[in-house]
């Protein structure tokens, strides 16, 4: 009921600023000059906005003399430091981001940063750490510069959407000894010279504990880094990765903030608000911002905004088929009485998005995630995204197919959908400049006729073109429950009707039965498709049977069979040939219901079709390409063993199929249970031996490191096509919440496999400077790390790179207790039939939430490695296991 009131609170409050907004006065001198400069216009309708995020720093140098003020803060060679981005470049851009699709633009914090921090080793380009919010960053350009940008936009019909930070400033402070909360001053210590990192604006200048002036203004929380993600307290108290906390419960602060960001909504004509770190700060604090006499959303009304878009960046994940994730960003919309912000990004999303397309997780973990999508209190302008700067690149992980596939997810759910720079050149490095001379790119990046972005112009453009996407119900159609495969949803508005139809698969589906829900007698225009040529379907009473290939994406709108085609379709050709008539006479069944049992030998399973059908196809998994046919006697009956073979429980889902006639059985979905292995070894490792290859190696140094590096054992276990590794480790820790359950390692795995099916093998191993044991070459390769997990095949052309992502991922499961990390690997997924004289080899680093691994230097540093030079080895502790 809270929430419900919540969202009518919303729903009046937005009804009344557009009332309030078309009966103001519009005559004033003051605003007829704004709309005449285009510097402040209205709002637009956000759910029908495509946002373009991108990293001021790293998207394009309009100005090189404003790269480099020789503090050694500019590096384009290194991710640490100012690349050259500035406002200029931007402007000069924006043909490239409008053809694109792209409607708005959000940009990082232009703001006056910390430049150069000693203590962390790298430099605020982000725009994250501010020393002046209220001031534009000399590497960015001029306060004109902005200004500029901001009118070019709105000259355009496009709008600005500024990321801006209330929780910290950046590296000033921490506790070199024991935190003591009844005398904070006991063990404080400034990161730095106070007139080269402290902030310059008031009141934020007063960062010195040791200070009684300081101390007494009371500006900062005066804590540590953040020990216990769980607390709230620490959370919203604490410091995040050493960036200074401020106190948001003082008024000072609170009033400071208003007048800062209201500016920017005054002088520039900002039309939105990206917050971050949301999480980090208490929810009162947020009501009193936004909604004040003189807070954010009442400057807004002055200016004519109607709908001042707020989302707030709440890093919060769901577990599978749970909500747990969902409800914390809804407490993010306050309530009726107090309410906060009107929109959040959309992250629980994003973990599914990149689970089921990267990861290979059962489609229905998705379409769950997408009902709950829908119990937001306003599901439409949740802005959603695949790719941002805080984490690994989707292409790091998963493969162009999958990367199309969850693009097309929110390009066609209600939400406002977000490029990140780069994803439309399919890039896999987080924070890739788009410049030549960039960090990582020796040519421009703005490639109008690259294959990603014409994929997403396209499904800007369908988007655009189809209110439907924007405003639409959504409603979920089927989903596989066992693994990748279909996920279909549908989209109703105004009495139009689209499906949306994906296969997830690396393999051809067949659909069958798919109820869309829309009745006979309809045929279907295509709107969009990928990776599908020619199309026939089955439509009986609404319920549709097809053959979807591998990868494929369709977007199909329901027509009577006498309409015409829709002139505005993205797609002039017509795909799909729909017909009304099947096989209702043939038969096709089980002698015996196996669904739901479980079994731990081979299954031997009979059935009979209508006489006269000699051949039958045997789908498992959904796999049609590995169908295996099944022949029948004269009278249809059929025959046939099932095997039970692969280690633990395998979940299978298996049907019959007659081609010829679209006739299927039921579907079948069954257990094997196998408790004994074929293979098992155990290797003991030495202990306090991660160290590196000489023995010298030294991990980062900040205070959560730890020995998580440390193998100490793993054991091998293995039958049929699935393999068992469980690695006991010397400390496991979860300090960070990292999606995987543990964090502050990564391992690179690599196997040597004879049984596996691939014409593809290499000895060196990517990025981490070194080869396989022994001269053995691999063919199968894997990363985990508190972020990411996937596998991936050689690259035969360039060694140092990875080569393309299977698509799938082995399940994970860590045992805090035990201090042992299990790791599953299904075989038959990844063309592995038995792990039989299988070499593996397993080496310990860590890396970045972005997804690159940390660097190795001669001196140790918080953040990186030391010990050796930088093209070292990155191996800290390794063992090599033999099948």
């Amino acid at each position: 009921m809270l929430r419900m009131n919540g969202v009518i609170l919303l729903c009046f409050f937005l009804f009344s600023c557009g009332k309030a907004a078309e009966h103001e006065d519009t005559n004033t001198s003051k605003k007829n000059q704004l709309i005449k400069n285009q510097t402040v216009v209205p709002s637009p309708e956000w759910q029908d906005q495509i946002i373009y995020f991108l990293m001021i720093d790293r998207f394009s140098d309009g100005n090189a003399a404003n790269n480099d003020f020789d503090e050694g803060e500019f590096n384009p060679e290194k991710e640490s430091h100012f690349n050259g981005g500035d406002l200029i470049g931007i402007t000069n851009k924006l043909d490239y981001l409008q053809d694109l699709g792209a409607t708005s633009v959000w940009i990082t914090p232009p703001v006056k940063n910390l430049w150069w921090s000693e203590a962390s080793n790298y430099g605020g380009y982000h725009g994250y750490w501010a020393r002046d919010f209220k001031s534009v960053d000399p590497h960015f350009g001029s306060l004109e510069d902005y200004k500029n940008l901001s009118t070019q936009l709105h000259d355009r019909g496009m709008y600005l959407i500024q990321d801006i930070v209330l929780n910290h400033t950046a590296p000033l402070f921490e506790y070199s000894g024991e935190y003591n909360s009844e005398n904070t001053a006991e063990n404080f210590q400034l990161l730095g010279d106070k007139n080269r990192i402290f902030p310059t604006q008031a009141p934020f200048e007063k960062a010195n504990r040791l200070k009684r002036s300081d101390a007494q203004a009371n500006i900062y929380n005066w804590t540590p880094s953040i020990a216990d993600h769980s607390s709230y307290e620490q959370q919203t108290r604490y410091q995040l990765g050493n960036l200074a906390d401020l106190n948001t419960r003082s008024p000072i602060v609170l009033e400071a903030f208003k007048d800062t960001y209201k500016y920017w909504m005054n002088e520039v004509g900002v039309d939105a608000f990206r917050v971050d770190t949301a999480k980090y700060v208490e929810h009162p604090f947020w009501h009193h911002f936004f909604y004040d006499e003189d807070g954010i959303h009442a400057e807004a009304k002055k200016l004519g905004k109607s709908h001042f878009l707020t989302f707030g960046e709440v890093f919060q994940f769901s577990s599978p088929f749970q909500n747990n994730g969902e409800q914390v960003l809804t407490s993010y919309y306050g309530s009726e009485a107090h309410p906060e912000f009107n929109s959040v990004l959309g992250f629980p999303l994003y973990q599914s998005l990149e689970t089921v397309f990267s990861e290979g997780s059962p489609t229905e973990q998705l379409a769950y995630r997408l009902q709950q999508h829908m119990q937001y209190p306003d599901p439409f302008t949740v802005v959603n995204f695949v790719d941002n700067h805080d984490v690994k690149r989707f292409l790091a992980a998963g493969s162009l197919l999958g990367f199309k596939q969850a693009l097309s997810v929110i390009f066609t759910i209600p939400g406002i959908p977000v490029i990140y720079q780069g994803s439309e050149q399919a890039h896999k490095e987080t924070r890739q400049a788009m410049f030549a001379g960039g960090y990582m790119s020796q040519e421009d990046q703005f490639n109008t006729q690259s294959e990603m972005y014409r994929f997403i112009q396209s499904l800007s453009h369908l988007r655009t073109n189809n209110k439907i996407m924007t405003r639409g119900n959504l409603s979920i159609l089927k989903a596989n429950k066992q693994g990748p495969g279909l996920l279909a949803y549908r989209r109703d508005y105004q009495g139009e009707s689209v499906i949306v139809m994906m296969n997830s698969a690396d393999h051809t589906i067949l659909v069958d039965e798919l109820d869309t829900k829309i009745g006979a007698g309809k045929t279907f225009e295509v709107l969009f498709s990928e990776g599908v040529e020619n199309l026939t379907i089955t439509n009986q009473q609404g319920q549709l049977n097809f053959v979807l290939p591998a990868g494929a994406i369709l977007v199909l709108k329901a027509k009577n069979k006498d309409e015409k085609p829709d002139s505005s379709s993205s797609n002039s050709k017509q795909l799909v040939q729909v017909l009304h008539s099947v096989n209702s006479d043939i038969t096709l069944q089980f002698d015996e219901e196996i669904s739901g049992e479980v079994f731990n030998e081979d299954i031997e399973i009979s059935g009979a079709i209508t006489a006269g059908i000699t051949e039958l196809k045997v789908i498992v998994d959904g796999n049609l390409d590995a169908a295996q046919p099944v022949f029948t006697d004269e009278e249809g009956r059929f025959k046939f063993t099932f095997p039970i073979n692969n280690l633990g429980e395998t979940q299978y889902q298996l049907q019959l199929y007659a081609p010829k006639y679209q006739v299927t059985s039921s579907l079948q979905t069954f257990t094997g249970l196998v408790d004994n292995a074929e293979i098992q070894q155990h290797v003991i490792d030495a202990n306090n031996d991660a160290k590196g290859f000489d023995g010298n190696y030294l991990s980062p140094q900040h205070e959560k490191s730890g020995e998580q590096r440390e193998v100490l054992s793993v054991e091998a276990k293995s039958a049929g096509a699935n393999l068992v590794l469980s690695l006991n480790m010397k400390q496991i820790s979860h300090i960070w919440g990292a999606a995987k359950g543990f964090d502050n390692v990564a391992f690179s795995i690599y196997f040597n496999i004879p049984s596996h099916e691939s014409e593809k093998s290499a000895k060196a191993l990517p990025y981490i400077n070194t080869n396989m044991p022994q001269g053995k070459s691999w063919s199968l390769g894997h990363i985990l790390y508190g972020w990411g997990n996937y596998l991936f095949e050689p690259n035969l052309h360039e060694s140092h790179e990875r080569g393309d992502k299977t698509g799938l991922s082995p399940k994970i499961e860590v045992d805090y207790d035990e201090q042992r990390i299990d790791i599953a690997y299904f075989g038959e997924q990844i063309n592995v039939a038995d792990w039989a004289g299988a070499t593996i080899y397993i080496s310990t680093w860590d890396m970045s939430g972005e997804g690159t691994y940390r660097d190795l230097q001669p001196e140790p540093g918080p953040w990186h490695f030391g010990g050796a030079e930088a093209g070292s080895p990155k191996v800290m502790d390794d063992l090599l296991i033999q099948l």
